[in-house]
């Protein structure tokens, strides 16, 4: 609240200063008012309006209207200063030569007008701090803040009021924007000590406002240990910069803990000495309660939605056969990160009615779903055609017919297809633009050679050929998709060389070792599919 008269001496004070500064008759005649009573038509000397001026606030001087029995039932306002102003926005010329209880109504619900009456009869002064004050007003009534004193002068009242109204209006405001946003504000004078706290600071820190504000060292005692360091930080840079700085901590005895956006500063003198530190400090729990709840849902539907993606991926490939004629099978599926766990990346492995084995490995290319589709176009015609009795070259033909001539547009896919022989353990195989296979064997690894053959989709006329190797008991053969080798920075040299040495490291142990080795050590690809099977030749 605003004082309603500034710290120095009361009214009576005043009006003495006042009259001893003024020169002859006027100002002894002023100081014997005030002191001694005298007659009321005293005061209308000129010299009275310049007294009511040098009052900062609204004043005037009353004289008492009294009924038959001598009881003052009114005052009459006999002058008032430029100040001065009624509730509803009244000016002085209104005001002035007016009754009191006409221009004020609500003094008399407010016990204010029989306090005049006391003072009149008294000489006792009156001094009341700000209190809540309703003047009525077309059937309502008006609520404001008011504080007045009141003096008696000769036989009249010197009174001075004011209306606090705007400054609680705005101090509510205040109050309220900073509860809403959960805002305080704190200031810690290095000079003098003092500290002052907006009363929010309490609420944040969850401290009893009777304790008073705390000093720096103690209020980092109400901050989590963990978040210590970041204090520190802060207090350094703030030092080192001697710019504001903003950091996040959390208090320590809330439950749970609040969140604290901190906006510090110092604040130096014309040479540069600290002469005060400023804080404002915004309670930020509930929008760090939002974000991890909006968190937990986007995980949650992240998990969903791969579910959904890898039960739809599971039934576009095919399963894996246990047991496949003079063949162990160790097969690994890996889709791109981004790709919602549904990628272009396909193999086939099966027995076939005339005793041969099928095995195939694709890429098409692409991620998420149009990848996939395309992959099961092809997939699903690869078991059509494979049944039929072609042979691998055949097979990738009929293939490449159907990606060129895809419904919603060309596919475009590597593929490998082959056929084992469990009687004599030959495999031939054809190779539409894929990356060759990998045979091991005896502790060495090399690339199987096939150069006939592009990529399906590209052209009518593929020219793919049909290649034949004789596999040993024993032997491995690797095929895997470009995922497990190629690397935006890395040369295609470098990485098959390295997929040899990894073939090679691997080859002791049983086929799902085997395949561990390899995407340990080549550290498959994050941006694409990864598809690799290993076909282990058994006695």
């Amino acid at each position: 609240m605003i004082a309603v008269w500034p710290a120095g001496p009361p009214l009576e004070q005043a009006v003495r200063e006042r009259a001893e500064a003024l020169t002859g008759s006027a100002g002894r005649r002023l100081c014997g008012l005030a002191g001694r009573g005298l007659p009321g038509e005293d005061l209308h000397a000129p010299w009275l309006a310049a007294v009511l001026d040098v009052i900062p606030i609204p004043a005037a001087l009353f004289f008492p209207v009294r009924d038959a029995q001598g009881r003052v039932v009114e005052f009459h306002i006999d002058r008032c200063n430029g100040h001065a102003t009624g509730l509803l926005g009244r000016p002085p010329e209104q005001i002035n030569g007016g009754r009191l209880l006409e221009v004020l109504p609500g003094l008399s619900n407010a016990g204010i007008f029989d306090a005049y009456v006391k003072v009149l009869e008294t000489g006792t002064p009156l001094h009341r701090e700000p209190f809540s004050y309703e003047e009525p007003f077309r059937g309502v009534r008006y609520p404001a803040v008011l504080s007045v004193r009141a003096q008696r002068i000769g036989g009249g009242l010197l009174v001075s009021w004011q209306f606090h109204d705007e400054q609680a209006r705005m101090a509510a405001r205040i109050d309220d924007a900073e509860r809403l946003v959960g805002l305080a504000w704190a200031e810690w004078n290095l000079v003098t000590g003092e500290i002052t706290w907006s009363p929010r600071m309490y609420d944040i820190f969850d401290l009893d406002p009777a304790l008073g504000p705390l000093s720096l060292d103690g209020l980092s005692r109400h901050i989590r240990e963990n978040d210590i360091p970041v204090l520190t930080q802060a207090v350094e840079t703030l030092c080192e910069q001697r710019e504001p700085v903003t950091f996040e901590v959390r208090t320590r005895h809330a439950a749970p803990p609040r969140h604290v956006r901190v906006t510090a500063e110092l604040v130096r003198d014309s040479l540069g000495n600290l002469i005060a530190a400023h804080g404002v400090v915004q309670d930020v729990s509930a929008a760090r309660r939002m974000e991890a709840a909006l968190e937990a849902s986007r995980r949650e539907s992240e998990r969903q939605r791969l579910r959904m993606a890898e039960e739809l991926q599971l039934a576009l490939l095919p399963r894996q056969h246990n047991r496949l004629p003079g063949l162990s099978m160790a097969l690994r599926y890996q889709p791109a990160e981004d790709s919602a766990r549904i990628g272009g990346d396909w193999f086939e492995a099966a027995p076939l009615p005339d005793g041969r084995v099928l095995i195939a490995i694709g890429d098409v290319s692409g991620h998420g779903l149009p990848a996939a589709a395309g992959m099961a176009q092809l997939r699903h015609a690869l078991l059509g055609i494979a049944h039929t009795g072609a042979d691998a070259a055949r097979i990738l033909d009929c293939l490449n017919l159907v990606a060129y001539h895809s419904h919603e547009e060309t596919v475009m896919a590597t593929v490998i297809v082959g056929h084992f022989h469990p009687r004599d353990r030959t495999l031939a195989w054809a190779r539409g633009g894929h990356p060759p296979p990998v045979l091991v064997r005896a502790g060495q690894a090399r690339e199987l050679h096939n150069a006939d053959g592009i990529s399906l989709g590209v052209s009518l006329d593929p020219g793919y050929g049909l290649a034949t190797v004789r596999l040993q008991p024993g032997d491995r053969v690797i095929l895997y998709t470009d995922g497990l080798v190629e690397r935006r920075d890395d040369r295609r040299d470098e990485r098959s060389a390295l997929l040899l040495d990894a073939a090679r490291q691997g080859a002791l142990g049983g086929p799902e070792e085997h395949l561990q080795t390899l995407l340990s050590t080549l550290d498959t690809n994050p941006e694409d599919d990864t598809c690799v099977i290993v076909l282990h030749v058994r006695k």
